[in-house]
């Protein structure tokens, strides 16, 4: 086995350092064995009973977190019956482990002690848990904005979090910046050994729905990894002569950030590039997927299609299908959303199968915390500035809040009334705040846990805390 590049098809080693070929073209493995049902091993459950199609050395033992086969279970929601492949119950709650514990398993067998890796949640929590597993260091970028949930499992693993002020694509130019220095780009986009893994869930679900393919596979799309792992994976199924045909695969993207959706409508081959909106649904806000090309001829070749849905359906639609005990995050419950759109499309006698991305806990189930509100509006207004123009504003707006509070005891002479003015003035410094905050990279809820434990250790040392202390 080798690594090819999809456009100009050079060669390179499997132990190549390099994430993407010369010409820019992205990898994948050259000579993957074919699905041979006689080579699945009944004795394991999970992805390695299907080790025989993975790109693993043969002496070489898997990084494994206990990985099952995820469960099928049916559902019903407005009369439209369809499967929800539980892709959440893998040991790091996300569909993410399936390429992790394949590419880590590589990594390690290549003798790879160092990686690197940019992502705005479940990739990086999977990544440091199975690099935590295999003993090799281990450093996440993540984008400012990312779920607090997300960088919280990721540290809690052990890997060096690296937050990237603006948007998602910041964090990737970071990450490829360190790579450069000698660390190995362990990229879930980049790397072909992670969509290897993902093919799983297509011999999976041929399994459980008694060797035959689902009519329909929705699912969420952002960089399109876990779509082009369940086309590759019914595709060789196809070739082995187990299926007569490949599911229909749609691909559903959030409102704000569609740019597949958007090539799709418009006939383009190529994913348009968007601006990068504000969505719940963070694990699909990518506005320049890498692989775009290869999902749209996926989708287009399987007679599916791409679509698009707004952040109020699918939260609605996360509701309603924790109200039938799933429950999941924004950005498994986009593909949810989508089936409203699809009844015209899906027929009640077909098979459709939704794979639940990622658990509802990785989300907080509540309104975004201020700082994320006043990013999001920044984001949507175009209200980006200079560092510089952040760090005067908090200085004027402080200066605003302390004038009002002392008008509101007329400079001491009375006993404090609140005001509206202040109200506002105190308004307006926590949005100065929050934008300098975010410029910095800085998450402000967790600088004041920080700031709590230095002001308690001051205490318990000397009686007192304050900055100047």
């Amino acid at each position: 086995m080798d690594l090819r590049c999809t456009s100009c098809h050079r060669t390179y080693p499997l132990d190549t350092r390099l994430w993407h070929c010369a010409c820019g073209g992205t990898f994948e493995i050259a000579g993957l064995p074919g699905f041979d049902p006689t080579a699945v091993d009944s004795t394991v459950s999970g992805l390695w009973r299907y080790r025989t199609t993975l790109p693993l050395p043969e002496d070489a033992a898997p990084v494994t977190l206990g990985e099952v086969t995820t469960p099928l279970v049916e559902t019903e929601l407005d009369g439209l019956r369809f499967h929800c492949k539980v892709e959440y119950l893998s040991p790091t709650g996300s569909f993410k482990d399936r390429g992790t514990a394949v590419l880590v398993s590589v990594l390690r067998a290549l003798g790879v002690t160092e990686v690197v890796e940019d992502s705005s949640g479940n990739a990086g929590a999977s990544l440091a848990a199975y690099t935590a597993r295999a003993g090799i260091a281990c450093r996440i970028f993540v984008p400012a904005h990312a779920s607090t949930v997300k960088k919280a499992q990721i540290a809690a693993f052990g890997a060096q979090l690296v937050g990237v002020p603006g948007p998602r694509e910041n964090a990737a130019q970071a990450v490829q910046q360190a790579a450069m220095e000698g660390a190995y780009y362990a990229s879930h986009y980049y790397s072909p050994f992670g969509l290897a893994g993902l093919r799983t869930v297509a011999y999976e679900l041929w399994e459980q729905l008694g060797r035959r393919a689902p009519d329909n596979i929705v699912l969420p799309a952002g960089h399109g990894t876990l779509l082009l792992g369940i086309y590759r994976g019914f595709r060789d199924l196809k070739q082995s002569g187990l299926i007569p045909r490949l599911p229909r695969l749609f691909a559903v993207q959030a409102r704000t950030c569609a740019p597949l959706y958007a090539a799709f409508i418009q006939g383009s081959t190529e994913p348009i590039p968007v601006e990068e909106g504000a969505t719940m649904a963070e694990g699909v806000r990518i506005s320049r997927p890498l692989r775009g090309r290869e999902i749209l001829a996926a989708v287009r070749e399987t007679g599916g299609q791409v679509l698009a849905v707004s952040d109020g359906e699918t939260l609605a639609a996360r509701d309603a299908l924790a109200r039938r005990g799933l429950y999941v995050e924004p950005t498994s419950a986009v593909a949810i959303a989508a089936l409203a759109h699809l009844r015209p499309v899906i027929s009640a006698g077909e098979t459709t199968v939704v794979p639940l991305t990622g658990s509802g806990f990785k989300s907080l189930n509540q309104q975004p915390r201020f700082q994320e509100k006043v990013r999001d509006f920044i984001i949507q207004h175009g209200l980006h500035h200079a560092l510089e123009t952040h760090v005067m504003d908090l200085v004027s707006e402080v200066g605003e809040v302390s004038k009002e509070a002392l008008k509101a005891t007329d400079y001491g002479q009375c006993p404090f009334v609140p005001t509206p003015e202040l109200a506002g003035e105190l308004g307006d410094a926590l949005y100065a705040l929050a934008a300098l905050g975010d410029s910095c990279g800085v998450d402000l809820e967790q600088s004041l846990e920080e700031a709590l434990r230095k002001y308690e250790t001051r205490l318990e040392a000397a009686g007192h805390a304050g900055s100047n202390q």
